[in-house]
């Protein structure tokens, strides 16, 4: 049994939940550009308006808006712990596979949209 205490909320737990098999356009983070009607585009598929409901052809860029508040819950947790100089003991620093991913995305998410 590990010491370390779990630092998710509820949100950020479901997010790690395995996705549905259907993954439809509008649940994609990378899914920008959104207009009323439920047009967008992909930054994956260059010159393609996307439909919202429209499945993801993408399927390997794919990450959930819920898996992304994930990241950004363990970049902020990471945050806090290190400006904090007196980090009370229910703030640990997130475990260093979670905060490599977390990083990870992050660099690629401004890459991606740096490039737009």
């Amino acid at each position: 049994m590990s010491n370390q205490r779990d630092f998710t909320s509820a949100r950020a737990k479901e997010a790690l939940l395995p996705d549905k098999e259907d993954k439809c356009c509008g649940e994609c983070c990378w899914f920008y550009a959104e207009d009323t009607y439920g047009f967008g585009c992909c930054p994956f598929k260059f010159a393609d308006v996307r439909q919202c409901d429209q499945h993801c052809e993408a399927g390997v860029h794919f990450v959930s808006k819920k898996q992304m508040r994930h990241y950004m819950a363990v970049l902020l947790q990471a945050n806090r712990y290190r400006r904090d100089q007196n980090v009370p003991a229910i703030y640990m620093m997130p475990r260093p596979t979670e905060l490599g991913k977390a990083i990870d995305f992050a660099v690629k998410y401004m890459k991606i949209f740096s490039e737009l």
